[in-house]
């Protein structure tokens, strides 16, 4: 007779706990603020972040004369501002690399250390804490991580 009651009287600590537990709010995993849900299709991964590059990429030669650069290109007096716009979401860290994600025009893109993020804007260094890319004029821009810190 005591076992029954002391099983009913868990069982009603056990339901009564576990409607405490479904009332307290939590924390999200999923940071749905910087998800990007689009319309289009999902653009082919750069690189593979889980494979990083072991050596830079073959430089690729030309056979032929020497290059003529054509009357139409111009080039520009004023020298252009540094007009890259992204944000450093996250890093992961493989092979003693780290590997930074950023967010450019809606799209999460991962880069690492020399990599190019747009035509003429390098990444020059990846911390954990932030970024720095140097642009077309050797002028350096250091983007801090956003979001949340633990």
């Amino acid at each position: 007779m005591a076992f029954k009651k002391a099983a009913i009287v868990g069982l009603a600590l056990g339901w009564a706990v576990s409607v405490f537990m479904a009332q307290e709010a939590r924390k999200p995993l999923v940071r749905r603020d910087l998800l990007v849900f689009g319309s289009g299709e999902i653009a082919a991964p750069v690189r593979d972040i889980f494979r990083p590059r072991a050596t830079a990429l073959p430089a690729v030669r030309r056979t032929g004369g020497p290059a003529v650069r054509s009357a139409a290109v111009s080039q520009p007096d004023a020298s252009p501002s540094f007009n890259l716009n992204l944000s450093y979401i996250g890093s992961i860290k493989s092979g003693g690399q780290i590997i930074a994600l950023v967010l450019r025009n809606g799209q999460t893109v991962s880069v690492g250390e020399g990599d190019e993020i747009a035509p003429g804007y390098k990444v020059v260094g990846v911390t954990a804490e932030a970024i720095v890319v140097q642009g077309p004029n050797s002028e350096r821009k250091t983007f801090p991580l956003k979001g949340d810190r633990p």
